[in-house]
């Protein structure tokens, strides 16, 4: 749905895709749209000109906008579908006029392989500027008159400038991971850190950050799953979290306050916060970056499938004083969350499975279990998604909140994330 306003020209889009205020929160964040990097293009001429094979043919058309675009640039530039009949590019590490000459091309190229020649009809691009909550503006875009400046020079993320300010640049730079190797008791590992979305779910808002760890062993990088992760020595995974805390914290720092939002989650396991020492130290470690960067905190307590009731209420009781609230993490068992009821805390968060699911049965999966937290602890937190559409559905289900993976908000790559020592 657009409307085109009579006395500037600009056009407004309504996004009406579940996921259309994260796409306008994400342009926001990379400020991408303001330095005239975001485009649109319009598939109207594509469309009638396929008439009734459109249809069939669309699935194919934004496979070969995403292929081309991935084939041209790297994270974190992205592209998504605005909306059925139209095509997002987002650029933040690209010029504009690099930028707006690339997608001229891919579309050109797109014509030609659908449809053949068109002719000189001009090209649908437009520039994009965030509008409202879920909606964009957009302005068409004349590649011969549009550009009255020189190419803008390009910045490393980096790079500084000559005055020891950071440049924009380093604001909108791939999810950043952190990674370090950590020795005890003989057993090497590598932990690395990066800082997962966290989106409160009624109004699928973007409100902070989750310090995310992934362990792998250093000889072979085997990355070791939950179950592994539960089985590891108490001390070697006191280790683990005060590394991910530490890493995750370091990562935050980097960010600029818009890019913060309001909260951090700090995950660690039951017997680390149940250690005098570790929990001392976190929770004045994470006392003073919540102070130093503005944020305030929810300790995620995790491992907590058979621990006594009694004894979740005591460490919940500890370190409580120090946060705004605090969550329990289990398995997605209703008998695991059932039994957190009575502990003191404000939340359930269970970690999602990563299996592919059509829509109504991931409704269902999670709407069984996101009953049962609702009536023993109350919020209903899912971690790890991998898609808007994943958190489109979970909100439908009952959750209440929920975290994307690192890499999530931009275009999926069949590359593995390398991480940034």
């Amino acid at each position: 749905m657009s409307s085109v306003s009579e006395e500037t020209g600009v056009e407004r889009l309504q996004l009406q895709q579940a996921d259309g205020v994260v796409i306008v929160e994400r342009l926001r964040d990379t400020h991408a749209d303001e330095m005239g990097r975001a485009f649109l293009l319009k598939l109207d001429t594509l469309i009638v000109r396929l008439g009734h094979r459109w249809d069939a043919k669309r699935d194919l058309v934004f496979e070969y906008l995403k292929t081309g675009f991935e084939q041209r640039f790297q994270e974190p530039d992205w592209c998504i579908p605005a909306n059925d009949e139209a095509w997002l590019a987002v650029m933040p590490t690209t010029g504009s006029r690099k930028g707006a000459v690339s997608i001229e091309r891919l579309w050109q190229e797109l014509i030609g392989f659908f449809v053949g020649n068109l002719g000189q009809l001009p090209v649908p691009l437009y520039a994009v500027r965030a509008d409202d909550i879920d909606g964009l503006a957009l302005s068409p875009i004349n590649l011969k008159t549009w550009f009255d400046r020189e190419e803008e020079e390009e910045v490393s993320p980096e790079a500084s400038s000559d005055n020891g300010v950071t440049p924009r640049m380093t604001s909108i730079q791939r999810p950043l991971i952190v990674a370090n190797s950590l020795s005890f008791a003989g057993r090497n590992l590598k932990v690395a850190s990066a800082n997962e979305t966290l989106f409160e779910l009624k109004k699928m808002m973007l409100i902070g950050h989750r310090l995310e760890p992934m362990v792998m062993e250093e000889a072979d990088h085997t990355l070791l799953d939950r179950k592994a992760l539960t089985s590891l020595d108490w001390g070697l995974r006191e280790q683990v979290d005060m590394m991910n805390i530490e890493q995750g914290l370091r990562i935050l720092r980097t960010r600029t306050a818009e890019q913060r939002k309001m909260m951090m989650v700090v995950p660690a396991a039951f017997s680390t916060f149940a250690s005098q020492r570790a929990r001392q130290k976190i929770t004045q470690d994470v006392a003073r970056a919540a102070s130093e960067l503005g944020l305030k905190v929810l300790f995620e307590i995790r491992e907590l499938d058979g621990v006594p009731p009694h004894r979740v209420l005591e460490i919940v009781s500890l370190i409580k004083p120090f946060c705004m609230t605090v969550v329990g993490h289990v398995s997605a068992d209703r008998k695991a969350i059932t039994a957190l009821n009575k502990c003191g805390l404000s939340g359930v968060c269970i970690e999602y499975d990563g299996v592919r699911r059509e829509d109504d049965a991931l409704n269902d999966y999670l709407s069984s279990l996101g009953a049962v937290a609702r009536a023993s602890v109350g919020a209903f937190m899912v971690q790890g998604f991998e898609s808007y559409r994943q958190m489109a559905v979970a909100r439908l289900a009952g959750a209440t909140h929920a975290s994307l993976r690192p890499g999530a908000m931009i275009t999926p790559r069949s590359e593995p994330e390398q991480a940034t020592v």
